[in-house]
């Protein structure tokens, strides 16, 4: 049985939930809700690259799927940004995208070092590590990324250990 606490906590949860979905509505209808051309790059190749880091060990868990929504909302998406994400993180899911031109796209406009290549990195780490199973696929791909935006192998290594040979 819930206490009147938890009812009212999960009652302010839905309307929090409410109004922010209002607001991105009123985001989208006074700006369109078009993002930016570079904008959108980021948003295909981020997305993108996380349905192909989240599909590589041909398994995409609720912990990948979920922190690909906290993402969007972290970068507070409208609603049109979170469909071009939504189907850019379809497309890499079934590898409809080629992982090295997606990277050297983004690369081109945000080199290596740069805030964004470093935010676009370290949401790839977080995905590869969510579901807490490091599969040798995924440590694969994370070792393209790594190399395709210019770092080191170190890096890599520093971040996330390599799975244990089965």
């Amino acid at each position: 049985m819930m206490s009147g606490t938890d009812e009212s906590s999960k009652r302010f949860e839905g309307i929090r939930g409410i109004l922010n979905d209002l607001r991105l509505m009123l985001g989208d209808m006074l700006a369109m809700g078009r993002p930016t051309e570079d904008q959108q790059m980021v948003i295909e190749v981020v997305f993108g690259t996380m349905g192909y880091l989240a599909k590589a060990d041909r398994l995409v868990t609720s912990h990948e799927s979920d922190l690909a929504n906290r993402v969007m909302d972290e970068l507070d998406l409208s609603i049109a940004a979170r469909r071009i994400a939504s189907e850019a993180f379809e497309r890499g899911m079934h590898r409809n995208i080629n992982l090295q031109g997606e990277l050297l796209r983004f690369t081109d406009a945000h080199p290596t070092g740069s805030e964004d290549s470093k935010r676009l990195y370290d949401v790839l780490v977080r995905l590869a590590a969510s579901d807490s199973k490091l599969d040798q696929r995924e440590y694969d791909v994370m070792a393209q990324i790594t190399k395709a935006l210019g770092l080191p192998p170190e890096t890599l290594y520093a971040r996330l250990p390599p799975p244990a040979p089965r």
